[in-house]
């Protein structure tokens, strides 16, 4: 979904109510097993929610951008998480208790909807990227989040004229695949003439052959 949901008075009351923070590349916000105690809105960067099988494999549920929040299971109370999330890259936080809002929920009825929107927009991500670990293999798995990530002219994603930000690296950890795959999927993608590389970017040249990767593994 292109743009945020949050309003920028919303996004202020959450700066008045919750804590502005930081967390650099690699790091982790929270661990699976944690208590589950505050939600967070991101205002820059981007998060991988993952879990850790029992093969020892990491398998990544999502990918947040800003202007989406994660950590909702808060909102159940007394409960932990059900998932680890780590920094992409430098990823700018609001973290905030759900007693600390919800006052504002009672008094700014589109604020609780707004909420409900980004739950619900959380909801539908993960439930296509689950659909996604099940369905496709490395090719289809890369296919896809370039489509996603580059299908709106977003400024909050960098993603503007089919141009993302992504290094391998980036790309690696946000789908939880070896980069030295990532790279053999891109160097093959960029030969059939469907994307270029280039320093710390990757531009797409052929949507259609990408989308034709993807419907066809997800076609059978």
């Amino acid at each position: 979904m292109a743009g945020r949901v949050l309003t920028q008075e919303e996004e202020k009351i959450l700066r008045d109510t919750g804590i502005v923070f930081t967390v650099q590349p690699g790091h982790f916000i929270y661990m699976r097993g944690d208590s589950a105690d505050k939600v967070y809105y991101i205002l820059k960067g981007r998060v991988r929610i993952f879990q850790n099988l029992p093969s020892g494999r990491e398998m990544t549920l999502d990918v947040a951008e800003a202007g989406r929040i994660f950590g909702e299971s808060a909102f159940m109370g007394n409960g932990v998480r059900p998932a680890s999330v780590q920094a992409v890259n430098r990823v700018t936080l609001i973290s905030f208790r759900i007693g600390d809002i919800l006052p504002y929920f009672r008094m700014r009825g589109e604020l609780a909807l707004h909420f409900l929107q980004l739950c619900s927009n959380a909801m539908d991500h993960l439930t296509a990227r689950m659909e996604e670990q099940c369905l496709l293999d490395r090719y289809g798995k890369v296919a896809s989040y370039i489509l996603d990530k580059t299908e709106p002219d977003s400024v909050e994603k960098g993603a503007a004229g089919g141009v993302l930000p992504y290094t391998h690296e980036d790309l690696s950890i946000s789908l939880g695949l070896n980069r030295s795959t990532v790279t053999m999927v891109l160097k093959e993608f960029e030969e059939e003439g469907w994307l270029e590389r280039g320093y710390r970017y990757l531009r797409v040249l052929n949507r259609r052959g990408l989308k034709e990767v993807v419907e066809r593994q997800k076609g059978g």
